[in-house]
């Protein structure tokens, strides 16, 4: 045996069980680093205590609780009690929520007094933002319950939302929200102010176009695929462009495929692209499929987005149908990159000949051989028999690439036979580098044979 192989099984059946010892510190680095005075706790408070701090306690353990009636009751004692305590204009917040969480109309018009008094009287609250929120809501069920008070409250909101062009406000943000409650409900009056809204293309209203994009989605209106694909080609901001693609995806029609379709092969913008690569993806129709094969088919787009239009395909269906396709695509492309994609994609495909099919590739000088190693690596992990795989070591003799490729393979087979195959090779490979990769591989298996076998090899 030559020294270098002789050494290379020495190191793969020594133990290694050296390790270095960490340095201890100096005296004098110790010294060097900086000490610091321990801080000190803040005074405490000269303020004297609350009154209404344990009755406040008492109510928000009983709206941790879920006891919802209690803690509205004490969070209104709260509020009427203690009107100037720093407790009473949250208290109102949360006898509000209380309320909101039992469902009875009634409760919700004490809510809703409730949430106006707290904005009369402690403009400043700290929880004046969610309070205005859940008012909007609470507003929004009303009208769904057929509070005609209520309803013509959001009306002329949505008008205001509708005629001003001026810059959003904190007040336009729960108009939507209120909005968003009866899009359900009355689609008609919403649709037209979200297409307003989505019209505008002032910078201070990016936000606003945003939440309108996103409602315009959750409603069931044919046009909505329409509107969003209006928005995701013409909107001057990228953000509420990608937006108006992503909730695409979810709009699961051929009316929504096709307008991804527009956006697919009208753009430049490669996020854009992408985006709309994994919408069609997401996709169930024919017309989905069908643009994702023709993208993948371009010649004069990035060579990474055909990539990814392939795995699309393939992940998509895993039929016949798809791998059919697949090969198609593989036998007439240019591009090694793509024809690496096909053999990862139809080797997820079910079809009963895919590895066969694989093997062809592998075993195809035609190929390169970056796409011939691939596709032995996944005919590996495909199922192929392990009788398949034995005899392709000598067929490729004089290919050493595609000979290190099936030393890998036979190294992930968990099959005796492959360990066998791996000690022939071993043993009595005349090239050396390929003779060491066997060895190397061995060191992998948990076959109890590899050890003797190695000694056998160091005394020879």
């Amino acid at each position: 045996m030559k020294p270098p192989l002789l050494l290379c099984v020495l190191l793969l059946i020594a133990p290694a069980a050296l390790g270095a010892q960490p340095a201890a510190s100096t005296g004098q680095e110790l010294a060097s680093q900086s000490v610091h005075a321990p801080v000190l706790p803040a005074p405490r408070s000269e303020r004297p205590v609350d009154p209404a701090d344990s009755l406040y306690r008492l109510a928000r353990a009983a709206l941790n609780d879920g006891d919802f009636k209690k803690a509205a009751t004490l969070f209104a004692t709260v509020a009427d009690r203690y009107p100037d305590s720093e407790f009473a204009p949250d208290a109102l917040y949360y006898r509000a929520y209380a309320l909101s969480r039992s469902g009875t109309s009634h409760d919700l018009a004490l809510a809703i007094i409730s949430l106006d008094r707290q904005e009369q009287r402690y403009p400043r609250a700290a929880t004046l933002g969610d309070a205005k929120q859940l008012r909007a809501s609470l507003r929004a069920e009303q009208a769904k319950r057929g509070n005609a008070n209520a309803f013509g409250e959001i009306a002329e909101g949505a008008n205001t939302l509708k005629a001003e062009n001026r810059c959003p406000t904190e007040d336009d943000d729960m108009r939507l929200t209120a909005l968003n409650g009866i899009a359900q409900m009355d689609p008609d009056q919403v649709i037209p102010v979200l297409q307003k809204l989505l019209s505008r293309t002032d910078d201070c209203s990016v936000r606003l176009r945003k939440r309108a994009v996103w409602m315009v989605a959750q409603t069931k209106e044919e046009e909505r695929s329409d509107i969003l694909l209006k928005v995701a080609s013409s909107d001057p901001n990228s953000d509420v462009r990608r937006e108006a693609v992503q909730w695409l995806a979810d709009v699961n029609t051929e009316r929504a495929a096709k307008a991804l379709d527009s956006i697919l092969f009208g753009t430049t913008e490669a996020e854009m692209r992408d985006r709309a690569l994994s919408a069609l993806s997401r996709h169930k129709s024919p017309s989905a499929r069908a643009s994702l094969r023709r993208f993948a088919e371009q010649t004069n787009v990035p060579t990474d987005q055909r990539v990814r239009a392939v795995y699309y395909v393939g992940n998509g269906r895993r039929t016949g149908d798809e791998s059919d396709y697949l090969r198609a695509l593989f036998a007439k492309t240019a591009s090694p990159e793509i024809r690496e994609a096909i053999i990862e994609s139809l080797s997820q495909q079910k079809t009963p000949d895919r590895t066969t099919w694989l093997l062809g590739v592998a075993r195809d000088k035609r190929q390169e051989i970056e796409v011939r190693k691939k596709a032995l690596h996944y005919a590996g992990q495909s199922g192929v028999e392990i009788k398949d795989l034995l005899a392709l070591y000598d067929e490729m003799s004089g290919q050493p690439e595609m000979q290190d490729q099936m030393l890998y393979v036979y190294r992930q087979r968990k099959e005796p036979e492959a360990t066998d195959k791996l000690m022939q090779i071993a043993r009595s490979e005349k090239n050396t580098d390929l003779r060491k990769k066997a060895i190397f591989y061995l060191s992998d298996k948990k076959d109890p044979r590899v050890k003797q076998f190695l000694l056998d090899l160091i005394n020879q």
